[in-house]
């Protein structure tokens, strides 16, 4: 990962586009509608960022304990000003872990960040309770010059994807795609066209009505088909 591109997201402004960004929107509603089933007490999102996503599972499931784990020093201060109870660590976890366990462990957009993916996803697989349940979103197919700028180092095919979660010790128990076709390819094709200008720094109301504009208009895409892939996986 390059920490210092991350940095610099979050120092110029990233939280915003996070927050009322059309797809971290339904990447979260996605996410949740993913883990309705679930009794949650513990949860660590594993890139927590901005912690919109923690937020909405601790609106919906109200577990007892919440944590996070992110590079940013930015992103960290956000979190644990939003649960100043909540525990929030700097932590590469591509080289370490936590000693604690974990009922869900949440993984948004990281892993193609990473240099070593593996490693990452068989750390995380080691703090979930046996029980436990991890989550993984990130990106598929071709990878565009705007996703390489803020970090991408691959996008995936799903078969490579399904395996490295196979081969943590983690057994696949659902996959959703989504996206097809107004996020991708033409969302994303947008984006790369004007190099995600207008994405960055405060929203102010335009920028955020015209983001909850596209946030409906995205209802019309696939929710069987698309280069949008969330897994839930459990441990072996």
């Amino acid at each position: 990962m390059n920490k210092e591109i991350y940095e610099t997201l979050w120092e110029t402004g990233w939280e915003d586009a996070r927050y009322y960004g059309p797809i971290a929107r339904h990447s979260r509603r996605i996410i949740n509608e993913m883990i309705k089933d679930l009794n949650i007490a513990s949860v660590l999102d594993v890139g927590c960022g901005e912690c919109s996503l923690l937020n909405t599972i601790f609106q919906n499931h109200c577990p007892s304990s919440i944590s996070g784990i992110d590079i940013s020093n930015k992103a960290l201060k956000i979190c644990q000003n939003l649960f100043p109870n909540g525990s929030f660590y700097k932590l590469d976890i591509t080289k370490d872990k936590l000693e604690e366990n974990f009922d869900l462990i949440i993984s948004a957009d990281v892993i193609e960040h990473l240099d070593n993916d593996q490693a990452a996803i068989k750390n995380m697989s080691a703090m979930l309770n046996p029980s436990g349940r991890l989550i993984i979103s990130t990106l598929l197919g071709e990878m565009r010059e705007v996703e390489r700028q803020v970090g991408h180092l691959r996008n995936y095919s799903k078969k490579d994807l399904l395996k490295k979660i196979n081969n943590a010790g983690l057994q696949i128990e659902h996959v959703t795609t989504w996206g097809w076709p107004i996020f991708s390819p033409f969302y994303r094709n947008l984006l790369n066209l004007i190099g995600n200008k207008g994405t960055m720094g405060k929203f102010g109301l335009i920028r955020k009505m015209i983001c909850n504009i596209l946030y409906y208009i995205f209802y019309f895409n696939s929710s069987s088909k698309g280069d949008y892939i969330f897994i839930r996986a459990k441990r072996i």
